[in-house]
């Protein structure tokens, strides 16, 4: 985790009640993945040896493990996950407000409003939301555990399928997130430096009225919020395109190693090395590899976004240790 994140987290006093809520999240996909996958393998299995009058059984079955799975990770996400998030919230809010009392006058004037009024709403929800906000870190340690999990017993299946599979994955991986995504972070810090320009000139055009019709220069701020409002467009934009660019290479590598996948395991099933069903169990893990690396592309270009908020309030809140 970014150590600017597990500063927050600890002068929140909230970095031990995060940690349980991931650990306990963390089973989810890996035990979801197993259960579609073995299951899979069965209905096919059945279908083959001509056995239609288990199916249904296996079917309830599959409902009835998926139903406390997925009750499973709802009651961790309404209790402890709220609650956190909440409390994470409150306590940032908080602190940043604490920290603008304590301001003498001059301290006061050398920020903007925009500042203060930035950090208290739009720093403190990214900052949230890089924690527990969806395809963010949360969900990113989640696909990382089903990720590594499902590569375990892809080995144990069949090793050059799984080497197969992750050699169309990772140069696209590391392509994405060491180059592509690099420049996301700096293009949101910007869009954040601009913004406050751009509450800033709010603020005036709304608390100044009367004296920008004196001095008639209301054409002048009108084109102000203009100009910022566009530069907010244009670096947030920046940044979009390149997790655009990010989401058509991981579709690319996606179906490329689907594709591979399927010419190689039709000559294996040839070569009575394995079965159809086996070859679907493989498929199933493969696809839920691909879908956790896809989690983790957009997780971290998210959290690329979001870490400036983080930044921003921890150069607010100072680095004192609550807990």
């Amino acid at each position: 985790m970014n150590k600017e994140v597990i500063k927050m987290l600890k002068v929140c006093g909230v970095w031990k009640m995060f940690l349980i809520m991931l650990i306990l999240r963390s089973p989810f996909d890996i035990l979801n993945s197993v259960i579609k996958a073995n299951l899979m393998q069965c209905f096919i299995h059945m279908i083959r040896q001509n056995q239609k009058e288990n199916l249904w059984f296996n079917v309830v079955l599959f409902f009835a493990l998926s139903a406390l799975l997925f009750g499973y990770n709802m009651s961790i996400w309404s209790t402890i996950a709220v609650k956190t998030t909440v409390l994470l919230q409150t306590k940032l809010r908080k602190k940043i407000y604490e920290k603008i009392l304590d301001l003498s006058p001059r301290e006061m004037s050398e920020e903007s409003k925009g500042d203060w009024f930035t950090a208290l709403n739009n720093d403190v929800d990214n900052a949230c939301a890089y924690l527990t906000s969806p395809l963010n870190y949360m969900h990113m340690v989640i696909a990382l555990v089903n990720l590594v999990l499902s590569s375990i017993i892809m080995i144990f299946l069949n090793v050059e399928l799984y080497v197969i599979g992750i050699c169309c994955l990772l140069p696209f991986f590391f392509l994405n997130v060491m180059v592509i995504s690099r420049k996301i972070t700096f293009f949101k810090e910007r869009a954040k430096k601009t913004l406050v320009k751009y509450t800033d000139w709010i603020e005036v055009s709304l608390k100044e009225k009367s004296l920008l019709s004196v001095y008639d220069a209301k054409e002048f701020v009108y084109e102000k919020i203009e100009k910022q409002s566009l530069n907010i467009l244009k670096e947030n934009m920046k940044a979009h395109n390149r997790m655009c660019i990010c989401n058509a290479l991981y579709a690319f590598s996606g179906m490329l190693g689907y594709l591979l996948l399927l010419f190689r395991g039709s000559d294996i099933i040839e070569e009575d090395k394995t079965d159809l069903a086996g070859l679907t169990k493989m498929t199933q893990y493969r696809s839920e590899t691909v879908r956790s690396v896809n989690c983790i592309y957009s997780s971290v270009n998210n959290m690329n976004a979001s870490i400036v908020g983080v930044r921003r309030i921890n150069e607010i809140i100072g680095g004192e240790n609550n807990g």
